[in-house]
């Protein structure tokens, strides 16, 4: 069993992006929580601060890993870590362009839409 990433009680895992928020299912998703730290009062499914929290997280981790512009879905399976389905529904879903896949869908298409727009960003994406 796997241990909670805040207090390395056993837990199960959580998904950062929910399920029911379209989340997919791939490792970067996936975090393990004890159930007081998951569905207790200072867990996600409780708390929108913690829950943004986690999202953030996940994001800037996307962010780090995917540095560069754009990608070819060999290096989007690995770097991700996706089952050959999720490339698929990915490659399926992304504009192609002759370079690759741009870096910023490749991020919303695994943040399930949930992009969250930092002020950096917003500013870069304004010039």
């Amino acid at each position: 069993m796997s241990k909670c990433v805040v207090c390395g009680k056993p837990g199960d895992t959580h998904h950062v992006i929910h399920k029911d928020e379209g989340g997919l299912e791939y490792p970067l998703n996936r975090i393990c929580l004890c159930d007081h730290h998951h569905r207790g009062q200072s867990g996600p499914h409780r708390d929108p601060e913690i829950d943004l929290r986690y999202k953030r997280t996940l994001q800037n981790k996307l962010q780090s890993l995917f540095s560069e512009e754009f990608y070819r879905k060999e290096e989007i399976r690995k770097k991700a870590e996706l089952s050959n389905s999720l490339l698929r529904t990915l490659v399926k879903t992304l504009k192609r362009y002759k370079e690759g896949y741009r870096r910023i869908d490749i991020i919303d298409f695994l943040m399930s839409g949930h992009q969250l727009i930092d002020e950096e960003d917003f500013l870069d994406s304004m010039e």
